[in-house]
């Protein structure tokens, strides 16, 4: 990947992952080999970065097992550099801050910050809060995010969790009691 200085900075992720945010953090699967997973949890529940997980293809179960935990996207580690740019370049693109002028898509979405820390939302959580409350489908938001479905539906189900909230209508009868009646940048 060093062939591609202009395209991408590779930098070591710091023990506090809420000292920094990086567009993409990758993580290498076979991490979850022999673990209980806390240092993906931990990147997923307190990074609001991209998460891209290096795929072997051996251990398709362990990266089966990342995008379960709410990992973002995946790559194989054994596609060409140029494909794994591209990869990271899709997944970055879907934590820009400004509109894509190529495609016209609005900025990313969330509940102000002060409202998700109250909530115990992760900023992803609170991004897709913030597409239900425009009314966008699943594969909408997967759309717009760069997701999978699934991943979509699990960030759902994490924030509808922890709002103590079974459904959409519910999750938008939360926001407008607490004052959230439309989607914040």
């Amino acid at each position: 990947m060093s062939d591609f200085p202009d395209r991408l900075q590779i930098v070591p992720l710091p023990r506090d992952v809420s000292d920094v945010e990086p567009d993409v953090v990758l993580f290498d699967a076979i991490a979850l080999h022999g673990s209980d997973g806390h240092e993906l949890d931990l990147l997923v529940k307190e990074s609001a970065s991209a998460l891209l997980v290096l795929a072997r293809e051996g251990r398709p179960d362990l990266t089966t097992l990342a995008l379960a935990r709410g990992a973002d996207a995946w790559v194989s580690l054994e596609a060409p550099a140029d494909e794994m740019v591209a990869a990271i370049e899709a997944a970055a693109a879907s934590y820009d801050d400004d509109a894509d002028p190529g495609t016209g898509n609005p900025p990313r979405l969330t509940i102000p910050a002060d409202l998700r820390e109250t909530a115990g939302l992760s900023e992803r959580e609170a991004e897709m809060l913030g597409y239900i409350l425009q009314d966008l489908r699943n594969a909408e938001i997967a759309e717009r995010c760069f997701l999978s479905v699934n991943s979509v539906k699990t960030y759902i189900r994490g924030a509808y969790r922890k709002l103590g909230v079974n459904n959409r209508a519910q999750a938008v009868l939360w926001c407008v009691q607490h004052g959230v009646t439309h989607a914040h940048r």
